[in-house]
């Protein structure tokens, strides 16, 4: 793992407990109770919403092709113009390759069937005209009974640090998210060296 200042790992503790968000904990808990296959649940269609979804392979230094972006998704919140269909580049070309490189690393060890959660402070590392924030990122493998495999990604907004986005460069977004300073899983950060070992199971 290259070390990144902007990307810090959790602990799965923080799922377990309650802390770091209900959606959050649904994901984790039907991955791990499933051993993750994924069947038809409505929960699951309903939080789909929010998720982003990848092909599972993805070259060095690099995160994979985006194949799903929920209608409430971080991505499509703030690159909504990278995923219209008369778009001739891929969706995640968007993301400039300073962002993209400092959160590969976590989709290798997802590939291998290892969950991955952390918390990210992106500076200006999304570019101009998307603001400061802090994410909060889980990512986990899927794969169906017939073996078709996918990543998924659950992003949440803790906070924006700058009012600079504008959604569709015409009309500001308020930044009325969630304060970091109170969440707990913001709160509640640990050495990287205690997590990431053990699953809870």
């Amino acid at each position: 793992m290259s070390n990144n200042a902007f990307v810090e790992p959790l602990s799965f503790s923080l799922i377990e407990n309650g802390l770091a968000g209900e959606k959050t904990q649904f994901l984790f808990r039907t991955w791990r109770d499933n051993e993750g296959i994924i069947a038809q649940d409505s929960q699951m269609t309903r939080l789909s919403q929010y998720l982003l979804m990848t092909l599972p392979s993805a070259e060095p230094g690099d995160v994979p092709p985006l194949t799903f972006a929920g209608k409430h998704s971080t991505f499509r919140r703030f690159f909504p113009h990278a995923l219209e269909p008369e778009t001739p580049r891929p969706p995640t070309s968007f993301l400039p390759s300073v962002y993209r490189q400092g959160v590969a690393d976590a989709y290798q060890i997802v590939m291998n069937g290892e969950p991955w959660f952390d918390i990210q402070r992106t500076g200006n590392r999304l570019g101009d005209g998307i603001p400061d924030m802090t994410l909060q990122r889980l990512l986990v493998k899927f794969r169906t009974s017939a073996g078709f495999t996918r990543i998924f990604c659950l992003m949440t907004l803790l906070e924006v640090h700058s009012r600079s986005y504008q959604s569709d460069r015409t009309h500001h977004q308020p930044s009325s998210q969630q304060k970091s300073d109170w969440h707990p899983a913001y709160q509640a950060r640990v050495q990287p060296s205690s997590m990431h070992g053990n699953v809870p199971g």
